[in-house]
């Protein structure tokens, strides 16, 4: 595999790994929420959306280069499967990660949504009713519901750069056989 290939799937995976962690911090009882999430996220998006357009770029230039190789659900399986197995670790963690912090497992689903503060006061939305009444909610119920919302964003993030690393990946080995007889 070229080292471009690596080095780019190692930074989506980095990417992800840091946002598993935020969000997994998330989780942790009575530590505050993280600080200007939509700022952070934005950050995030932008450095991850030109390394998804490579990603997407690489296999049109795989796949324009060796018509049907890429593809192939079966040469991609090949290719998955002859990683090593400390990168097979390394995906599972970050996904299975990623799944148990969406999951709702760590939280009180209440259908409650953090939305506002205003001069003191702190609102949420009711996402079970149909006219989506905002109700005032105390402070530290307030905080709750907004580590929630950031504990599903963060792990969101985290699974689509996973998910572009491995297919990063993926490609870096079928483009390394491609041609090959």
């Amino acid at each position: 595999m070229q080292k471009s290939f690596t080095v780019h799937a190692g930074l989506q995976l980095a990417l992800s790994a840091v946002a598993l962690g935020a969000s997994a911090y998330t989780a942790v009882p009575r530590l505050p929420s993280v600080p200007h999430e939509e700022v952070l996220l934005g950050i995030a998006f932008a450095s991850l959306f030109p390394l998804h357009a490579a990603t997407i770029f690489r296999s049109i230039a795989l796949e324009s280069r060796v018509r049907g190789y890429a593809s192939s659900k079966t040469h991609q399986w090949r290719a998955l499967k002859a990683l090593p197995h400390r990168v097979h670790a390394l995906l599972v963690v970050l996904f299975l990660a990623g799944g148990l912090l969406l999951s709702g497992l760590l939280s009180n689903d209440s259908g409650l949504q953090a939305t506002h503060e205003s001069r003191g006061r702190y609102f949420a939305v009711d996402t079970t009713d149909p006219l989506r009444p905002d109700i005032e909610v105390t402070r530290s119920r307030y905080e709750e519901l907004s580590k929630q919302g950031q504990r599903s964003m963060f792990a969101i993030y985290g699974l689509i750069a996973a998910g572009g690393g491995a297919v990063t990946l993926v490609l870096g080995k079928l483009h390394g056989w491609a041609g090959r007889p």
